[in-house]
Parts: structure tokens; sequence; C-alpha cells
């Protein structure tokens, strides 16, 4: 369906009680005295961690799904799930997010009563990384021998990238492109802000 889907988060209780912003959806609180947001933007989101406790409240189940920090919508009225991660990305970490994909796609498509294969067309996943911490990570290090930095060559890089529209996806989750996502990205913050302004 091009030009999204027509949702409005007021229109789900769910969602419309876990309102917030991005801004407060990336904090990072597990040290109190070091409180950190990965991102300062007031755009509108929901607070995904909210709506699936709120989702499995009347479920009692054992095992407590995982769940995406954020969903938003885009300027093309797209669905957009984000995942800030501030620490490093270890093997157990990267597991973690995976089935955190999983887990916010089974709740959305409950709460919103619409099957996987109208959303994958409408719906991007981006995981938001911390830079610094993630420098030696060897699919960070990829990532940046992908890109070309060169200033001699900027432009040209940027048109080549352009026509290509080929994107470097770190840490495994490239594979939930075109299986659950119309795309998916892995961005830095200061990529994630640039996003922002554009979509």
């Amino acid at each position: 369906m091009r030009g999204g889907i027509l949702i409005d988060f007021d229109d789900y209780p769910i969602l419309k009680n876990n309102l917030s912003t991005l801004k407060e959806t990336s904090i990072d609180d597990h040290d109190a005295n070091h409180i950190v947001y990965m991102t300062c933007s007031d755009r509108q989101a929901v607070h995904f961690d909210g709506v699936k406790n709120e989702y499995i409240a009347p479920l009692h189940v054992h095992d407590v799904p995982k769940s995406n920090d954020a969903l938003f919508l885009n300027k093309k009225k797209e669905l957009v799930f984000v995942e800030f991660k501030n620490g490093f990305m270890d093997g157990e970490k990267k597991f973690a997010v995976r089935r955190k994909i999983y887990d916010s796609i089974i709740i959305l498509t409950d709460v919103l009563n619409m099957g996987i294969g109208r959303l994958r067309g409408n719906m991007e996943y981006i995981l938001v990384y911390n830079e610094a911490v993630n420098a030696n990570e060897k699919d960070v290090l990829n990532k940046k021998s992908h890109v070309q930095h060169s200033s001699g060559f900027n432009e040209f890089a940027k048109s080549i990238s352009h026509m290509a529209k080929d994107e470097y996806v770190c840490f495994g989750i490239k594979m939930f492109e075109g299986y659950c996502f119309k795309k998916v990205h892995t961005y830095t913050e200061k990529e994630f802000e640039q996003y922002l302004r554009e979509n």
C-alpha cells in the first residue's frame, strides 16, 4: 500500500495510554548517577515497553515477552519500530534484539488486528546504537569500511550510494528486511537524528 497505513494512535487505547516522545523512550537509566538519552527528539512516539506490559497483564504469562523501545509514524505515515542500545552489542544483546523484534511484531499485529503481510510494506525498523561504545565491534568496523569517508570521493560516493540504495546493517538483523519490515536500519545517534530530519 502506498502512502502508509492510516493509523491514529489515539484510536487504539493501549497505544494512546503509552504515548510519549522519542526522547523519553530512548532513556538509559540503568545507572541512576548517569542517565543518558540517546535522542533529544520530541517527536511523538508510543512507549512500546509500556504497551507490552499492558498487553500481557491479563494474560498472566510466565515467560514475559520482550519489546522494542518505541513506535512512531514517519512523515510518510509509515510505522517505525526503534530499539535504543547504549551499551556494547555482545552476542547475548544481539539475540535479545531479535527476540524483541519478534515479540513486538506479534503484539502489534494483535493490537492493530492487522496481519504482518499488510504491515510489512509500511513498517521500518531502526536500531540506534552508541558508536563510541561499539567502535571496535566487528559489525561496526565492517560498516565503517563499507562507507566511503574520503572527502575527495564524497560526492561520488553519495551518488553511487543513492543509486545503489545500499546500506550496511549491523548486528545480524538485515534478515528482517523484506520478511517483517520494508527496511531495516542500524544507526548511530547522529545518523538517527539525520533520519528524523529527512523522515
